[in-house]
Order: structure tokens, then C-alpha cells, then sequence
């Protein structure tokens, strides 16, 4: 995976939009002072229905508050959602130096439903740390519990966010602005179509897997806490053995 080198301390701040732990309704919260950035690798398979991912996260401290923790939001463990997704693992990829991290080092976390809390090294300000994960989740053979079968990647990896409380009183998480670079497998055929984009693919670089038996998808998705595509099974548009299609973002 690419990834980018600690950001400038002012170069940003997150803001935030929400999602009820329980399905319940809705809060906000604005999230200032950290920025997520993830590189991003997963499988979604129709014929099976099966959802692997891994990701690499930068998190970068831009407050002079400290940060042990990072909560994460697996939208597809929601109640109201069709699906399942599991956090793997955790662990250090690298961090700024002087930090109380080895790569490799393994993190502890806790999964609580939909929303997964993870101990990380104390951040001070302007530290930095990658961190990565690993997850795996699943929904009905042929996404049938999707329209038209086009299942949502946003639901289907992990989430930044922070714990909020609704105006009814109800536990919530909202998820917190990031930029997401994208590697996805699908099966043979498949297309993925981000979210507001026509049925051109514009943004989407393609091309068969070298073992011939997965198609390969390479996109971003900026300014949303979640990726903003979706899947759609049986919809190739271009020989995939004969060319590799790359449009401009």
C-alpha cells in the first residue's frame, strides 16, 4: 500500500455526519483536531457473499488534547443493516518517532456491537501513527438483500468515529471526514459504480487479477466517512483480457 507522510498540523480538520449504534435516530457531533487517512484492500465476492478487507490508517493529532483511544463504527453490524462485519486484528504499522510504538505490535480492542474501541499509543500534539487492520463480514449470496443486488462498500469496512448522545438520550456514533485509496477484488464481471457517477466508470482504473480469476478495481473515495461506491455484480462493460480502462478521477 502507498501512504502518505505525517500531515501539517493545521493542514486539516474532520467534521462528522451520524449513525445510531441501535438503528435508533440520529445526533451530531463535529470531531476538530484529527485527520483519518486510509489505504484500503478488500474482496467482495457476490457469488459467495463474502467481505474481506484490510486497511492501513494514519491518525494525526492536531490538538493539544492526548488520544489513547480510537473509536471505530462497523456500519454493516447496525441492527437496521443487512450483513455482518468483524474487526480481525490491530496493530502498529509505524508511528512518529519518540512514540511508545514497534511495528508490529499488536493493539487491544474491544468490540461493543457495531462500534469497536482500540487503545493506541498516547498521541500528543502533532503525533502521528499508522495503524493496521484487518476485517472480515459477509451478506446474502448475490446480494440479494440489496437493490438490485448492488451491495454498499460503505457498509462493509471499518469507520473513525466518535460516541455522541441523540436528542432522545440514545448511544451513537458519528463518523468522522476521510480520504479513502481504494484496491478492490470483486468476481469476474463485476463493476463498481461510485456513488453519484454515471454508468461510464469514470474514476475507476480496471483490469483482470493476475491469476485471471478476480477483477480488479483501483479508485478514491474524499470527503465522506465512508467509501462512496457500490458493487454490481454481472455488469462488465469491457473485455478485461484485452485492456486495462483508466479514467480521470
Amino acid at each position: 500500500m502507498q501512504i502518505q507522510p505525517a500531515f501539517n498540523a493545521g493542514a486539516n480538520q474532520g467534521t462528522t455526519s451520524t449513525s445510531s449504534i441501535d438503528g435508533g435516530g440520529l445526533g451530531s457531533s463535529t470531531l476538530e483536531g484529527l485527520r483519518a487517512d486510509w489505504n484500503v484492500r478488500m474482496n467482495v465476492s457476490h457469488d459467495t457473499g463474502f467481505v474481506g478487507g484490510a486497511g492501513r490508517l494514519l491518525i494525526h493529532n492536531l490538538v493539544v488534547e492526548e488520544k489513547r483511544e480510537v473509536t471505530l463504527l462497523l456500519p454493516a453490524a447496525l441492527q437496521n443493516r443487512p450483513g455482518q462485519l468483524q474487526l480481525e486484528s490491530a496493530a502498529i504499522c509505524s508511528a512518529k518517532p519518540g512514540i511508545a510504538a514497534a511495528p508490529g505490535q499488536p493493539l487491544a480492542f474491544r468490540a461493543e456491537g457495531a462500534k469497536v474501541v482500540v487503545t493506541i499509543p498516547v498521541l500528543n500534539l502533532n503525533d502521528w501513527v499508522y495503524i493496521d487492520f484487518t476485517w472480515t463480514g459477509g451478506f446474502a449470496k448475490g446480494g440479494m438483500s440489496f437493490p438490485q443486488a448492488r451491495v454498499p462498500l460503505g457498509d462493509f469496512h471499518p469507520q473513525i468515529a466518535v460516541p455522541v448522545t441523540t436528542d432522545n438520550g440514545q448511544a451513537a456514533l458519528a463518523p468522522v471526514t476521510a480520504r479513502y485509496d481504494v484496491e478492490l477484488g470483486t468476481d469476474l464481471g463485476a463493476t463498481v459504480q461510485l456513488e453519484g457517477a454515471g454508468p461510464d466508470l469514470a474514476g475507476i482504473a480496471r483490469q483482470p487479477s493476475p491469476d485471471g480469476t478476480m477483477t480488479m478495481h483501483e479508485f478514491k473515495s474524499y470527503g465522506t466517512p465512508r467509501i462512496e461506491a457500490v458493487v454490481i455484480p454481472g455488469m462488465a462493460t469491457v473485455d478485461l483480457t484485452q485492456a486495462v480502462v483508466t479514467d480521470s478521477i
